[in-house]
């Protein structure tokens, strides 16, 4: 759920912020059998540089952050942007994201599970404010999603997201876009939104009540070992287990807080992550070699909470010597909450 909502970036507001939320402390949390496991510590790189640099060549106090706060946005972020202009029209909508050591790959470029974030914010900005026109009354909604990889991004200069309305229906928002940085195209992207009206959604959020999003215990099932050796992106997130398959993998990711987006539900862009740090060790396994993704499409079926982990089985139908697919389904509980389907490129390892 994207809430329209909007104040201007104040960058010692946002430290602030994001410093409280770390202070909570959810050590220890997550139980398989009768032991604790533990987060991994703290990704070593991310604590030497810190949080974003400034971005010289982008007047960040010129743009918004989402109110209220995201916390998958705000953990992984954070993310502004800027409106400039006839919301319905081809880039009103530029998006920044400030990139840091803690969305690395194990290449040491950003992580396909950032970039998967991001275009998901953009899509749902782009079609949501095309959907009311720029006047923040509207909550938009991923019902799916594809993205292709055309180049790699670094870890420093920022990436930027613009994009292009293309169609709204009495229910639905249709857009497409890019993501750029420092001039070069990364990834173009692609979805549709449901666009639900915002005075709508808060009545009906204020009959059911709302409460804090709280970390709950849960275990992880027997057979499955900690990948400690997680890039830095997928431990910035949260600890993950692997089992190997025959032809694949699957994973389970004891839920958080912190993976939620502002309404308590678990972030689209979060499931994306788990669904792509999932296909990304399935493919490495399978194959031995290294896997990087090259496309990602996802439909977002039924939406998740933080009372039991996540699970997927990241199957391989078809591989080749430098290219592998794959498809999977992201559960809760035994209920599908997003299915997924990627390609990879498939390269020695070094």
């Amino acid at each position: 759920m994207r809430d329209h909502t909007a104040r201007p970036a104040v960058p010692g507001d946002i430290d602030l912020m994001r410093a409280c939320r770390h202070d909570v402390s959810l050590r220890g949390s997550f139980v398989s059998g009768e032991f604790p496991l533990l987060e991994p510590p703290n990704n070593s790189s991310q604590a030497r540089t810190g949080r974003p640099r400034p971005v010289p060549d982008i007047n960040l106090a010129a743009y918004s952050v989402f109110v209220p706060p995201d916390p998958f946005e705000d953990h992984m972020g954070p993310i502004y942007y800027r409106l400039d202009g006839d919301a319905r029209q081809a880039g009103s909508v530029h998006c920044v994201l400030p990139t840091h050591a803690a969305h690395g790959n194990y290449a040491g470029g950003v992580h396909g599970g950032a970039l998967l974030t991001f275009a998901d914010y953009a899509l749902c900005l782009v079609a949501g404010r095309a959907a009311d026109g720029g006047t923040n009354t509207s909550f938009a909604l991923t019902v799916s999603i594809a993205a292709e990889f055309l180049d790699g991004a670094h870890i420093g200069p920022p990436l930027e997201a613009r994009g292009e309305p293309l169609q709204v229906t009495g229910r639905l928002a249709f857009a497409r876009g890019t993501i750029t940085q420092e001039g070069r195209t990364i990834a173009l992207w692609s979805g549709v939104c449901r666009h639900v009206a915002r005075a709508k959604a808060m009545a009906r959020k204020e009959e059911t009540g709302s409460r804090p999003v709280e970390a709950v215990a849960q275990k992880v099932p027997a057979g499955f070992d900690l990948f400690a050796t997680a890039s830095a992106y997928s431990r910035h997130i949260g600890p993950i287990y692997i089992k190997a398959e025959p032809e694949g993998a699957s994973a389970v990711q004891p839920t958080l807080p912190r993976m939620c987006n502002s309404g308590g539900a678990l972030h689209g862009g979060y499931l994306m992550s788990f669904a792509d740090s999932a296909i990304t060790r399935a493919a490495a396994l399978a194959t031995e070699m290294a896997p990087s993704t090259v496309s990602f499409a996802a439909e977002f079926l039924s939406g998740g909470d933080t009372t039991a982990p996540l699970t997927t089985r990241v199957e391989i139908p078809r591989r080749g010597k430098s290219i592998a697919f794959l498809r999977g389904l992201v559960e809760q509980n035994g209920r599908g909450l997003l299915s997924y389907s990627a390609t990879m490129m498939l390269r020695p390892r070094s």
